[in-house]
């Protein structure tokens, strides 16, 4: 099972279920309660940073800036013969980090896909009793999670970067992240202004609007306020595996919000390829624009 989430987005543990199993959700409390939960060959890790987890666990998870890893504990009692450590370690299960440093917030930003770099076992920690057990110990990297994780919540930071340095756009997440704030602050400029307007709820800005499965980036309104448009940002090439994303986002509006009002939907994209051409010959409620990039020296 191939799974797709955005990176720095949040979601809840509730959210995650239903991408995981859209015809029924997640199970019921059980491992979708706890620090991770296996789905297939994917591994889902709630982790907190900083913060106990709400069972009163409290692990040294961390993102050591000056190396460019997390560091991630296991549940107490874990170790590298268990079977599903054995397949993390194998490569043949996919962790797909989620992390908070608030544990008052149900939401999980994700920051991508793990890579074992080192593990240890026999870590000393407390089980839910307060007893001294030991646990596994493992060291990854999970590419953009230092643009992700709020610099004050990394650890060996060196004492000259500052927090505007932090948001230097050098990985992929912040471009997709520059792309949409871009859109959003010059909607006024640009040819989608002619017939939508951003949607408001309660007075705000639907951007990252959440849909149960994932948040959708922009959602517009037309002007004569008879249509929803779901618009979905890439910051390089899009391919068809955006056409199940964005149309889960339109049936959530279409079912939830929308009444009488019709449902479209819009890829922005640096480019397309000849999957995405072929689906969207198919999907004429759904149409792809390019976005260029303009860049100049000046004196």
């Amino acid at each position: 099972m191939k799974l797709e989430f955005k990176k720095g987005s949040k979601y809840s543990r509730k959210d995650i279920g239903w991408i995981c199993y859209p015809e029924k959700g997640p199970p019921p409390r059980g491992n979708w309660e706890t620090g991770y939960v296996r789905v297939e060959d994917n591994l889902i890790i709630f982790m907190n940073i900083g913060v106990p987890g709400t069972t009163g666990h409290d692990f040294a998870n961390h993102y050591d800036h000056s190396k460019g890893v997390i560091v991630w504990y296991g549940k107490p009692k874990s170790h590298s013969g268990q079977p599903l450590f054995q397949k993390l370690l194998d490569g043949n299960l996919t962790p797909h980090f989620f992390a908070r440093w608030d544990n008052k917030d149900p939401q999980f930003s994700y920051l991508g896909i793990g890579n074992v770099v080192s593990f240890k076992d026999g870590h000393p920690c407390l089980d839910g009793n307060k007893n001294e057990v030991e646990t596994i110990e493992l060291k990854l990297t999970v590419e953009d999670s230092g643009e992700i994780i709020p610099i004050q919540n990394q650890t060996n930071v060196d004492k000259n970067i500052s927090l505007e340095n932090n948001l230097t756009p050098k990985s992929s997440f912040l471009l997709e992240k520059h792309l949409e704030d871009y859109i959003i602050k010059n909607w006024s400029n640009i040819e989608l202004n002619k017939n939508y307007d951003i949607h408001k709820e309660n007075n705000k800005l639907c951007t990252q609007y959440s849909t149960g499965s994932g948040p959708l980036d922009i959602l517009a309104i037309s002007k004569d306020q008879k249509e929803f448009l779901v618009i979905e940002l890439k910051k390089g090439r899009a391919s068809d595996i955006v056409m199940g994303q964005i149309q889960r986002y339109m049936g959530h509006i279409k079912n939830n919000l929308a009444g009488d009002k019709d449902v479209k939907g819009l890829i922005i994209a640096l480019e397309d390829d000849k999957n995405l051409r072929d689906a969207l010959s198919v999907a004429p409620n759904i149409k792809f624009m390019k976005y260029e990039v303009s860049f100049k020296l000046v004196e």
